[in-house]
C-alpha cells in the first residue's frame, strides 16, 4: 500500500498511518508559511489538541432531550436542550453523514418570531466545543476572569452571557469532528473540502429547519476562525437555495487566506498582522508610554502602514539602504524589537518569529490565539517556541468541562469519543489559488440589502488579526450604502475573546444588539 493511500485511509477510518511526517518545514524569508497552513486549531504545522483522532466510521448516537432552567441577570429562562445527529442523505435516500448538534430552544417562545443562530468553529477540522462552552451555551468552561488557566479539576459553570436570552442557539460539529461522522471512507471527498463542507452545512441547516418546523424563524449564522470561510460561503449557498439569512456574525473569522498565508511576493500578511503585533508589544510594556490604549496603538500602526509601510513593501528591492533603515526604525518603535532584527528580516517580521523575539530576553513566548498569554521556554534562542501558551490555557478546561457536561447535563450515552479535532485531510481547495469566500459574502450583501454582517475582532489575535479582516472587507468592492451594512466590534483579548470576562460580556451585548437591529431593519 502506498504512503499516499495509507495516509488517506488513516485520515478517514482511523487506521494508524506509518508514513513520513506530514508537517511542512519552515519556509525561508519571503515564504512566511506553507500555503496549506490554516488559522484554526488543526493547521498543518500545529500540534493537534487533546481529543484529536482520525475520522471514525459513522455511528448513530441516540438523541437526548433534556429540560433546564437558567438564572440570568434579567430573570430565569426555561429551555430544552436537544442533543442529536441530523442525517444527511444522498439522492437515493442513503444516509451518508450524521452531523451532531445541540439545539438550545427557549420554552414557550413563538417559533415564527424567535431567532435561530447556527454556530460553528473552524479549523478546518475543529469541533464547536470552543463557541459552545466559551460563549453561546448556557454552560461554559471555568476560565479565570482574565482568560488564564484555572486550577483543575474543571466542571462547567452557569453562563450568564449565553446568547440563549435573545436567540435559540444551534451549535453544530462539522463532519469528522465532535460526534459528527461520515458513513464510509469513500465519502470523505464529499465532505472534506471548502465547497463540500459548505454544501454539507447547507443541507444540515435546511434539514434542521424541517425537523424543528422553523422555516419561518429569523436566521443567523455565527462562525469562528475558519468558520469565517465556512460562514461566508454558507450564507451565499443558503441564499442561492432559497434560504435568506438575516445576518452573519464572524468571530475572529477570515474569508480570504491571501491575507494570512504567505509566499514570496505576497506582502499582504505583513500588512494584516502588523497592528496586532504592535498591540501585543504595547500590552507587554515594550513601547513605553507613547500610546494611551491598545486602540490608539492599533490606529497609529494602521495609519503608518497606509502612509509608509505598505508602499515600502511594494517597492521591494528598489529601496535604498537609507530608506530601509528608516522603515526598520519605525518598525522597531511599533513592535518593541530591535531595529537590527527588523532590518535583517528584510522588513518582514512574521508572527511566528515575533512569538519568540518579543520576550526572548525574559525566556518567554507569547500566545498565537491570545498574545496576552505567555509561556516559559527552556532556551532563549531559536525562531519557534515549544507550543502555544494560549492553546495550553484553554484545551484542558474546555475538554474536561465539555465531556462532563455532555454526559451529566445533556445525558448523552455513547462509547465513541468526542473529537476536539478531526483529521479531515486532504482538504480540497481551489487549485492554484488561496481559499477565499469573501466574494460569496459580497454577492449576498449586494443582492440582499436586508442582510447584515458583524465582525468581532480581538486586538491580541495573532491567528486571524484585525487588519487582515479590515483589508478583506475594504477590498470587497461594496458601494457606500452596502458597506454600511457591515460593522465591526473590537475586544481587548485574543482569537477566543470570550475567555476574558469583560470581552465575553461585550460580545454578548454586541451580538444581541446586532440581531435586534437586523430584525428591526436597521
Amino acid at each position: 500500500m502506498s504512503c499516499l493511500l495509507s495516509a488517506a485511509l488513516a485520515l478517514i477510518v482511523g487506521l494508524p498511518h506509518q508514513g513520513p511526517a506530514q508537517n511542512p518545514p519552515g519556509g525561508a524569508q519571503g515564504q512566511r508559511t506553507q500555503q496549506g497552513q490554516r488559522p484554526g486549531r488543526t493547521a498543518a504545522t500545529d500540534t493537534p489538541a487533546a481529543g484529536t483522532a482520525a475520522a471514525a466510521p459513522m455511528i448513530e448516537i441516540p438523541a437526548s432531550i433534556t429540560h433546564h432552567t437558567l438564572a440570568l441577570p434579567n430573570g430565569s429562562i426555561t429551555y430544552t436542550a436537544d442533543a442529536s445527529q441530523v442525517p444527511l442523505k444522498n439522492e437515493t435516500g442513503e444516509v451518508e453523514c450524521r452531523m451532531f448538534c445541540v439545539s438550545y430552544l427557549k420554552d414557550e417562545a413563538p417559533a415564527h418570531t424567535r431567532p435561530v443562530t447556527f454556530a460553528f468553529n473552524g479549523g478546518p477540522g475543529s469541533a464547536t466545543l470552543w463557541l459552545h462552552m466559551g460563549s453561546l451555551g448556557p454552560k461554559r468552561a471555568p476560565m479565570n476572569d482574565d482568560g488564564t488557566l484555572p486550577n483543575p479539576p474543571y466542571q462547567a459553570v452557569d453562563n450568564a452571557d449565553t446568547w440563549l436570552d435573545f436567540t435559540d442557539v444551534v451549535v453544530v460539529d462539522a463532519p469528522g469532528t465532535g460526534f459528527s461522522r461520515i458513513a464510509r471512507p469513500d465519502l470523505a471527498s464529499k465532505y472534506f473540502g471548502i465547497q463540500p463542507d459548505i454544501a454539507a452545512f447547507t443541507t444540515f441547516v435546511k434539514n434542521w429547519l424541517t425537523i424543528h418546523r422553523r422555516w419561518s424563524s429569523p436566521l443567523f449564522i455565527a462562525g469562528e476562525s475558519y468558520g469565517g470561510i465556512r460562514g461566508s460561503g454558507l450564507c451565499a449557498s443558503l441564499f442561492r437555495s432559497g434560504v435568506a439569512v438575516n445576518g452573519f456574525v464572524s468571530i475572529s473569522g477570515t474569508s480570504n487566506f491571501m491575507t494570512l498565508d504567505g509566499m514570496r511576493g505576497n506582502d499582504y500578511p505583513y500588512i494584516g498582522f502588523f497592528p496586532s503585533l504592535a498591540a501585543t508589544a504595547w500590552y507587554h510594556h515594550k513601547l513605553g508610554n507613547k500610546f494611551p490604549s491598545v486602540a490608539a496603538v492599533v490606529k497609529d500602526a494602521t495609519d503608518w502602514i497606509d502612509k509608509e509601510y505598505a508602499g515600502a513593501l511594494q517597492r521591494g528591492d528598489n529601496m535604498t539602504p537609507q530608506e530601509k533603515e528608516h522603515i526598520a526604525t519605525k518598525m522597531s518603535e511599533f513592535l518593541g524589537i530591535s531595529k537590527k532584527y527588523c532590518f535583517d528580516s528584510n522588513l518582514r517580521v512574521t508572527e511566528r518569529q515575533f512569538f519568540r523575539e518579543l520576550l526572548r530576553n525574559e525566556g518567554l513566548t507569547v500566545g498565537r490565539y491570545d498574545a496576552r498569554l505567555v509561556g516559559k521556554e527552556e532556551l532563549k534562542v531559536g525562531e519557534r517556541g515549544s507550543g502555544d501558551p494560549s492553546d495550553d490555557a484553554t484545551t484542558a478546561p474546555f475538554t474536561s468541562s465539555l465531556n462532563d457536561y455532555l454526559e451529566t447535563d445533556l445525558a448523552i450515552r455513547t462509547d465513541i469519543p468526542y473529537l476536539n479535532s478531526g483529521q479531515v485531510r486532504p482538504w480540497t481547495e481551489p487549485e492554484g489559488s488561496y481559499a477565499e469566500t469573501a466574494s460569496d459574502l459580497q454577492r449576498v450583501l449586494l443582492r440582499n440589502q436586508h442582510f447584515r454582517v458583524l465582525y468581532c475582532c480581538g486586538y491580541y489575535d495573532l491567528a486571524c488579526p484585525v487588519n487582515a479582516t479590515l483589508y478583506t472587507v475594504n477590498h470587497m468592492g461594496l458601494d457606500t450604502q452596502t458597506r454600511n451594512h457591515v460593522s465591526f466590534q473590537f475586544y481587548p483579548a485574543g482569537h477566543m475573546m470570550y475567555i476574558e470576562k469583560t470581552s465575553r460580556q461585550k460580545l454578548h451585548e454586541d451580538v444581541k444588539k446586532f440581531e435586534a437591529d437586523c430584525l428591526a431593519g436597521k
